[in-house]
């Protein structure tokens, strides 16, 4: 679909995704799959191994570097050139709730993703999105309305003079299962005939 419109996209890898395929059951045909992905001009990002949660974080810098190495794998099999490679935290960043105990008695306070210095420490930036549009949780039938809302927030992004980066998902993030995604996939065929229609053209970040 994404080569009929002539558009590339960037595709954060769970490493896990790949190696173990708990998706799919077949290790081989997840590996094929990102490999194609890469020799037709998309790029390959990593979204770490394993899509540990943000009160993981002392061990993300261990499954950040595990997820690096596949991403790189994959690139080299496809003749892929080397290069830096994107990243993007699962969840993105987030602000951690918590409560502080003292002798004084209980505050509670707000505090940075405790995963950001962690990431700074590996000299890694995030690449965030514009929006996030909870793609997993829809119906097969909800294809429109997550186009219309892409649409939307495009139109909303051009406002300010920015380029909209939209977050969407495959059939295996962050799950120990997979299931089609048949609303997101109808969503993006719709978007990219929009753009064709209003000439927007797409990109692939960084």
């Amino acid at each position: 679909m994404l080569a009929a419109a002539g558009a590339r996209a960037t595709f954060f890898l769970l490493g896990r995704n790949v190696e173990e395929a708990p998706w799919c059951g077949d290790p081989a045909r997840a590996r094929a799959v990102a490999v194609r992905a890469a020799r037709e001009g998309h790029v390959l990002g990593n979204h770490t191994y394993s899509h540990l949660r943000p009160d993981k974080w002392r061990e993300v810098a261990a499954d950040v570097r595990r997820g690096e190495g596949v991403v790189r794998a994959i690139r080299r099999e496809a003749g892929v050139a080397d290069g830096p490679v994107p990243f993007r935290l699962p969840y993105g960043i987030r602000l951690v709730e918590q409560m502080v105990v003292s002798q004084a008695g209980t505050i509670n306070s707000v505090a940075l993703d405790p995963r950001v210095p962690v990431i700074a420490s590996l000299g890694l930036a995030h690449q965030h999105w514009t929006s996030d549009f909870d793609d997993w949780t829809l119906q097969p039938s909800g294809g429109p309305a997550l186009a219309g809302k892409m649409v939307a927030h495009v139109e909303e992004c051009a406002a300010l003079g920015l380029d909209a980066v939209l977050d969407l998902h495959d059939s295996g993030t962050g799950s120990s299962f997979g299931y089609s995604r048949p609303a997101t996939v109808e969503g993006v065929r719709l978007l990219l005939e929009e753009a064709r229609r209003r000439k927007w053209k797409s990109y692939t970040v960084p």
